[in-house]
């Protein structure tokens, strides 16, 4: 694959991810005061931020030599992602759903 074609992709994830992570914690940090509507945004950032490290991984599998565990890394990085934000839905379902008793 095209080396300039993989950078302008690792750009776009780099810049989307980041203005997402920038939202996140903002919206986190107005939930701060409750701590069972703080959590779900927490993943969701720890989520984020695994697909950062999986982004990142892109460009130096160009740069270097391809290797098997730059590959692992990628790989492990995206289902540490995909489980992070499922988990954060599934607590923002839950997180949602509380009643004022509780």
């Amino acid at each position: 694959m095209n080396s300039s074609l993989l950078f302008g992709i690792t750009a776009i994830g780099l810049v989307c991810s980041s203005i997402t992570l920038y939202y996140v914690t903002r919206v986190k940090n107005a939930f701060a005061a409750l701590p069972r509507l703080e959590r779900p945004w927490l993943l969701l950032e720890v989520g984020v931020a695994c697909l950062i490290v999986a982004v990142l991984t892109i460009p130096a599998g160009v740069l270097t030599s391809p290797s098997g565990f730059l590959h692992l890394v990628q790989t492990v990085a995206v289902v540490l992602a995909a489980f992070f934000i499922l988990t954060a839905m599934v607590t923002m379902k839950q997180a949602w759903t509380i009643k004022e008793d509780d």
